[in-house]
């Protein structure tokens, strides 16, 4: 993709090799127009972020608490009285762990199964840690009911999201809280709130939500 990506925003796109994360940051670096369209994100600080130069190697060596790549993916739902769809505009992102060789055992209880994959937040990780991770697209959509999400009503392929969606589900994702700064203050917040989570690394999605319970 060249410095007219903008012109492309709406197109969608293909994965046909491996994909980093730092190939959407070199994207935005070459194309300050993209740059600008994601401003409401703090592309431009997270842009910056990204070329400290302190990324973390990434060898795809199996790590039972270790993140395999990150996974482009839809949620949508519906509602059963209106027939209303919530969510299809858009993408969401999140760690996938490596496809576990043992049980996950924690406080004496099997906390992951053998064979299955750990779900991994990414929201509070610093850009270096996730800038070499491969980026891969789940192009199977389950639509869930509304009032159970627990209950897939409708399943559905979509091969090609648009280069906007992917862009955007990454930049959401590292901005949840706002700017760089912003995410470390609000890390430092939840430290403080749950002294068991370490909120500068990659945590899984059950132990992010418990964390955000214990700050109400």
């Amino acid at each position: 993709m060249t410095e007219s990506t903008v012109a492309y925003l709406m197109e969608p796109v293909q994965f046909r090799d491996a994909i980093y994360v730092r190939d959407i940051f070199s994207l935005l670096d070459r194309n300050p127009g993209v740059v600008d369209v994601f401003r409401r994100l703090y592309a431009a600080d997270y842009l910056a972020e990204s070329k400290k130069g302190d990324a973390v190697p990434y060898t795809g060596e199996y790590d039972p608490q270790g993140v395999e790549y990150l996974e482009l993916f839809y949620d949508w739902e519906k509602n059963n009285q209106t027939g209303e769809l919530k969510g299809v505009h858009r993408l969401w992102v999140g760690g996938v762990g490596f496809q576990l060789r043992d049980d996950v055992v924690e406080d004496g209880q099997v906390r992951h199964q053998l064979g299955t994959r750990i779900r991994w937040a990414i929201k509070f990780s610093p850009i270096g840690d996730i800038l070499n991770l491969p980026l891969r697209i789940n192009s199977e959509v389950d639509v869930t009911d509304s009032e159970n999400i627990t209950r897939t009503v409708h399943t559905f392929q979509i091969l090609n999201p648009t280069l906007a969606q992917v862009i955007h589900a990454l930049l959401w994702e590292l901005s949840w809280a706002g700017s760089p700064s912003d995410t470390e203050d609000l890390a430092a917040t939840l430290r403080n709130a749950a002294d068991e989570a370490n909120m500068s690394e990659p945590m899984s999605a059950e132990d992010f939500i418990e964390s955000l319970k214990k700050m109400g």
